[in-house]
C-alpha cells in the first residue's frame, strides 16, 4: 500500500510541477489549499504534503508556516534538467536533432575561430578515445557527449557553454539512443572532419560539417519512422 502512495504522490508532484511551468498560477501566488489540493486530485492529505514537499525541493514553491504555499520565482539556479524529465524531452528525437544541427553547426564555427593548439589535441584525444570504443556503445555514447561539450566549450562563448550544462541530461538520454540504434562508423567520419576543419581555421567547413553530420542522423531517423510505419 506504501507503493501505491508514493507513485500517487509522484504523479501529483508532475502534475502540479507541470501547472506551475505552464503559469496555471504565477509567481507570487498562492496555491490552493491541502484540502482544495485534495479534492482536485482526489487523493489524500498524506499525499498532497509528499507531493507539496517535491516541489519544494525543487525550488519551485515557498511554503509558510500557517500561510501556505507560493510560487516561487524561477531563477539562474533552477535547471530545467530538474524541471522536466530528461527522458521526456528526449523522446522528442527530431526536435533534439533540429535544435543540434542549428546549434551545434555555428559553436563549430565559433570553435573554428577560436581554437588553439591544445584544444585541437583534445578532440584529437577524444576521437582515439572513441576509435577504441567502437564495440561498446554505452561508453562511446558517453565520449561522443564529451566530444561535442567540448567543441562548446572551444567557443569560449559562456551561454552557449551553460546551455549544454543545462540540458546534459537531456543530451545524454538523447545521445545513448541515437548512437545505440547508429553505431559510431559514419559519427567517427565527421567528427574527423570536423576537427580537422576546426585544426585548419576552416570556419565554413567546420559548420557545414557539423551540419551535414547531424543531418545525417535526422534521415537515419526518418528512415526509422518510414520502416515502421510500413
Amino acid at each position: 500500500m506504501e507503493v501505491k502512495r508514493n507513485l500517487e504522490s509522484e504523479q501529483v508532484s508532475e502534475e502540479l510541477k507541470r501547472m506551475i511551468l505552464e503559469r496555471k498560477w504565477v509567481p507570487g501566488e498562492r496555491l490552493p489549499s491541502e484540502k482544495a489540493l485534495c479534492e482536485m486530485f482526489g487523493t489524500s492529505r498524506v499525499t498532497i504534503r509528499s507531493a507539496l514537499s517535491n516541489l519544494k525541493a525543487l525550488n519551485l514553491i515557498d511554503t509558510r508556516l500557517g500561510a501556505g504555499s507560493y510560487v516561487k520565482h524561477l531563477d539562474s539556479g533552477t535547471r530545467i534538467n530538474d524541471l522536466i524529465p530528461a527522458a521526456y524531452l528526449g523522446d522528442d528525437m527530431k526536435g533534439v536533432l533540429e535544435f543540434r544541427m542549428e546549434v551545434e553547426s555555428g559553436t563549430c564555427a565559433l570553435a573554428a575561430q577560436k581554437a588553439t593548439k591544445s584544444d585541437v589535441e583534445r578532440l584529437r584525444y577524444f576521437l582515439a578515445k572513441m576509435e577504441t570504443l567502437q564495440d561498446n556503445l554505452d561508453a562511446l555514447c558517453m565520449v561522443d557527449l564529451e566530444f561535442h561539450y567540448e567543441i562548446a566549450k572551444i567557443s569560449r562563448n559562456s551561454l552557449i557553454i551553460k546551455t549544454y550544462e543545462v540540458i546534459s541530461d537531456i543530451y545524454a538520454h538523447h545521445m545513448k539512443r541515437m548512437v545505440g540504434a547508429m553505431g559510431g562508423d559514419l559519427g567517427m567520419y565527421y567528427h574527423l572532419e570536423i576537427v580537422n576543419a576546426i585544426e585548419a581555421r576552416n570556419v565554413d567547413a567546420a559548420r557545414a560539417m557539423m551540419h551535414e553530420h547531424i543531418y545525417k542522423n535526422l534521415e537515419f531517423l526518418h528512415t526509422m519512422e518510414q520502416k515502421n510505419l510500413a
